[in-house]
């Protein structure tokens, strides 16, 4: 549905609900606004992922399938 076809959806509705979803949608603005403050102390994508998955040791550049292959022969001996 576009905005504008919501939009009019939403001036239908009796005046009360009007304001009731227009204060939703400020809560959740401001509630992504504070979320979006806190990224820039979260780690970095590597540290996750190395947190996740152990930490990939290697001199040369590997692609995803390499890191799988060498993850699986790691789990199971492949």
């Amino acid at each position: 549905m576009s905005f504008n076809a919501l939009e009019k959806e939403v001036q239908r509705l009796p005046l009360e609900l009007q304001n009731n979803i227009e204060m939703y949608a400020l809560f959740v603005i401001n509630q992504f606004k504070k979320s979006s403050r806190k990224v820039a102390k979260k780690r970095s994508v590597s540290e996750v992922v190395n947190s996740l998955t152990g930490i990939i040791s290697s001199t040369e550049p590997l692609s995803i399938k390499d890191i799988r292959a060498e993850r699986l022969a790691e789990k199971y001996g492949i």
